[in-house]
């Protein structure tokens, strides 16, 4: 049934999706070697726990996640690491493809903490191209109440159709995946959103939804089938259409308490809680008028995406671009000498024919085209002037961070001027800006804190000569010491709580903005978490040792004291 609601603005641009859905899906030849960069993920690299020469197998960690936001990377072959880089690792394979998995779970029955140390040491992040560690956005439920999980099956963006074949073949086992994430975040409901572009996903959907039921699944999953509009796949977009729910500026839909996940991650989600497999591959769409062979594939990362297009029948002397992603959002591959990661969803072997360069960019006409795609109901044509004017205090006012930079603007501006990217520029302008301002929030905190830890030393030096001279006159004078004693105990237990707020403060910004913005680096914010941590383990510590001490006892007055 299509949903009731429905979002502003949105385009319908060339799908281009059936070179690449009408075959079926296969699993990409083996790779004799594989470079597994150390950042597939929002946030900071992993870091390397292997060494050149090392032997391993496939799902071998070879680098551990670094910090909050992070990921942990895996071996997705079997052979000899043969190197060891800042920001690689590569490995030469044995041919043989022999697997290390972790011990299967029984989901419905294992404790949330084991599920989610799972999800963490399988390396799962968001397939859907933001990359987001999967681990961390099923903790939301420590900050949020969630009451709906949604699975974004809209695959809204031209050529990609990732998880319209990921639904054809394993319908079941991405719905047993969402009931896992469902589970670990509380979430009373299930809904999918496809688009009606995808009859034979939305028939392998029914077909296991019935079959679920049968079963007597733990959580009721509802189908909604909307109409292909681009960009519905946006998660704001998607809500709105499904719930009638709107996120608010600059919030996350767990603001609304919703969850949104793509059908890849939760197939990687049940693969890893129930076979013990970590992300070591995913299904990719090669498709473009560039190759031959269009379709999905199921790739191990860190394949050199030259040598997968050649598999697909690559026309070298056609190919023009190759683009990852799709035509709205991707970006072009600087060298086709790149490998596979867990963000890439789509390769576009495009023709010059195929995807052309944009014109030479007019002045703006004031038409108002963009204004009445934009899905998030903002004033592109605003937006752009004051990006150009760098008046970062009018873009704020004017909600520049709500942007989704899907393109529909640009798409229909006929003075082809590439706003989104006038956006960009100036989201990296006040992102830096932002980072300055947190610095100087975090250098004052650290200097306030250090002013109050001075002051609580002295007042602890003062209440212990005062008890000394109290001890030694025995006057009522060591009730001031027990006074201030207590003083200063109130004033740790203060201290020790507004230290354990800013590490809480901490995490929930830093995960916010890396959710927010993948692409923003997050190196000062990992550093202000790091030391609100040292400062609640210093706080901690100075209230133990203040609670150890003996209060001192207010000595008899005279007229108590024995004749």
């Amino acid at each position: 049934m299509p949903s009731a609601f429905d979002f502003p603005g949105g385009i319908h641009p060339p799908e281009r999706k059936q070179r690449s859905n009408q075959a079926t899906l296969i699993d990409a030849a083996l790779p004799s070697r594989v470079t597994l960069p150390l950042q597939q993920h929002s946030g900071q690299p992993a870091t390397p726990c292997v060494t050149q020469g090392d032997q391993v197998k496939v799902g071998s960690m070879i680098a551990k996640r670094e910090g909050m936001i992070s990921s942990d990377v895996h071996a997705s072959l079997s052979g000899v690491v043969t190197e060891v880089s800042a920001t690689h690792i590569s490995i030469e394979g044995d041919g043989h493809d022999t697997w290390q998995r972790l011990p299967s779970i029984d989901w419905q029955y294992e404790k949330p903490a084991v599920l989610l140390e799972r999800l963490n040491e399988s390396g799962i992040v968001g397939l859907g191209g933001a990359g987001f560690p999967t681990h961390i956005k099923a903790r939301v439920v420590e900050h949020h109440a969630i009451h709906t999980l949604v699975m974004n099956a809209a695959e809204c963006e031209p050529y990609i159709t990732a998880d319209d074949l990921t639904l054809r073949h394993y319908s079941s086992e991405v719905l047993e995946g969402a009931q896992i994430i469902a589970r670990l975040c509380g979430a009373k409901n299930i809904v999918i959103g496809i688009e009606d572009n995808k009859p034979e996903a939305i028939e392998a959907l029914k077909q296991a939804l019935s079959l679920n039921q049968a079963n007597g699944q733990p959580i009721d999953v509802e189908l909604k089938v909307i109409p292909t509009r681009y960009p519905s796949g946006g998660e704001r977009q998607l809500i709105k259409k499904l719930l009638d729910l709107n996120v608010p500026s600059g919030g996350l839909p767990a603001d609304v308490g919703v969850l949104c996940h793509n059908p890849g991650t939760l197939l990687a989600v049940l693969y890893a809680v129930r076979d013990g497999q970590p992300l070591v591959s995913r299904v990719v769409t090669l498709t473009g008028e560039a190759i031959a062979q269009p379709g999905n594939r199921w790739v191990r990362l860190g394949t050199s995406v030259r040598g997968l297009l050649e598999q697909a029948g690559l026309n070298t002397l056609a190919l023009n671009q190759v683009i990852q992603g799709g035509p709205m959002m991707g970006s072009p591959l600087l060298t086709p000498d790149t490998p596979v990661t867990k963000l890439t969803n789509c390769l576009i072997a495009a023709t010059l024919e195929e995807l052309p360069p944009a014109p030479p960019e007019s002045p703006c006409i004031r038409c108002g085209e963009c204004e009445s795609v934009c899905p998030v109901a903002l004033l592109p044509q605003q937006l752009h002037w004051y990006a150009r004017a760098e008046d970062d205090k009018q873009l704020e006012r004017y909600h520049l961070f709500d942007c989704i930079e899907c393109g529909a603007c640009s798409y229909v501006c006929p003075s082809q001027i590439a706003l989104v990217d006038d956006y960009r520029d100036a989201k990296h302008r006040l992102r830096q800006q932002r980072i300055e301002a947190t610095k100087a929030e975090h250098a004052k905190h650290r200097f306030e804190f250090r002013q109050a830890r001075i002051a609580r030393e002295e007042v602890e030096k003062q209440a212990r000569k005062e008890a000394r001279q109290a001890q030694s006159r025995r006057t009522p004078s060591s009730s001031a010491a027990a006074s201030s004693g207590e003083v200063d105990l109130r004033g740790l237990r203060i201290a020790h709580a507004a230290a354990k707020a800013s590490v809480r403060k901490a995490e929930k910004n830093l995960a916010r903005v890396a959710q927010q913005d993948p692409q923003q680096p997050l190196d000062d914010l990992e550093t202000q978490l790091a030391t609100a941590k040292e400062n609640l383990n210093a706080a901690e510590l100075q209230l133990a040792q203040a609670q150890q001490q003996p209060t001192p006892t207010p000595a008899p007055s005279p007229s108590q004291e024995s004749p």
